[in-house]
């Protein structure tokens, strides 16, 4: 704990701000390991007090996880797991959010997965199992009406709400099917990102509706694009972050997030420089 953490609080809880700054600033080059004695103080923090360590734990872990998604941009290779960048990234755009519940929910849906797919070996009736489970059964859809919605891109808002764009919903697939035991690959379609398992191909944002090939050529003749074999393949992590990352940058740049944009294109850039 905190050496005079009554101290702490009632200066926090100041009225003159700049008092209340100084505090802040005090504690905040002290580095992350004081981010647990922090905590210990929140149940008894109150008002003024409370409202400003909030904040400042809310900056701390901020910049921790901006760090460690750095990081994480600069090593991402072929081997790597989408869905630890999907939580990473999470943990950047909700600083301080306890994102257990969601990961527990995985947990239990890919056991559930798992028990329904026995007996079943063949890569198409398992693609037909995982379509009706998550895209009929527990309704994983897109958001047709409020797409570019910040919450449609963030990992465990899309597990909550169970819904959100192709992207976002295919990482939710790839991460049931794992716990389950499947090979699930993301297919990076011009314009339209869709999951693969052996030969079957579905579409997460209508419900998990199985495409043909004539259906993924249908999905790319309004870009003016043929299909062709390399659109099938399955996608690299590093490329499926960055259209994470696209994607985000397109949501900050309309809602004028300067400083998203910012840190957006610069983990863009570590991306680039990492290849």
């Amino acid at each position: 704990m905190l050496a005079q953490s009554d101290s702490i609080l009632h200066l926090l809880a100041d009225e003159d701000s700049e008092t209340a700054d100084l505090v802040q600033e005090q504690l905040r080059t002290r580095g992350s390991e004081l981010l647990g004695d922090l905590r210990e103080l929140l149940p008894v923090a109150k008002g003024r007090a409370e409202r400003r360590l909030r904040e400042l734990m809310g900056q701390m872990e901020s910049r921790i996880a901006e760090r460690a998604f750095g990081e994480l941009c600069g090593r991402i290779s072929d081997d790597s797991d989408i869905e630890e960048a999907a939580w990473l990234l999470a943990a950047v755009l909700q600083p301080g959010e306890d994102f257990t519940q969601a990961r527990e929910q995985l947990d239990k849906w890919g056991r559930e997965l798992r028990l329904r797919i026995i007996g079943v070996e063949s890569a198409a009736h398992q693609a037909t199992v995982l379509a009706e489970f998550l895209g009929e059964e527990l309704s994983f859809r897109g958001d047709e009406n409020d797409y570019y919605s910040l919450e449609n891109s963030i990992f465990p808002s899309v597990i909550e709400n169970r819904q959100g764009i192709p992207l976002s919903l295919s990482i939710v697939y790839m991460a049931v099917a794992r716990r389950a035991g499947l090979v699930l690959h993301g297919v990076g379609l011009p314009g339209h990102f869709v999951v693969r398992l052996g030969n079957a191909f579905l579409d997460p944002f209508h419900h998990g509706r199985r495409l043909h090939l004539d259906d993924c050529q249908r999905l790319l003749e309004g870009q003016g694009i043929e299909l062709q074999p390399h659109h099938l393949m399955p996608c690299k992590p590093r490329v499926m972050l960055a259209r994470m990352l696209n994607n985000l940058l397109h949501i900050a740049d309309d809602d004028e997030n300067d400083e998203l944009s910012a840190k957006l294109q610069g983990w863009m850039g570590i991306l680039q420089r990492a290849v």
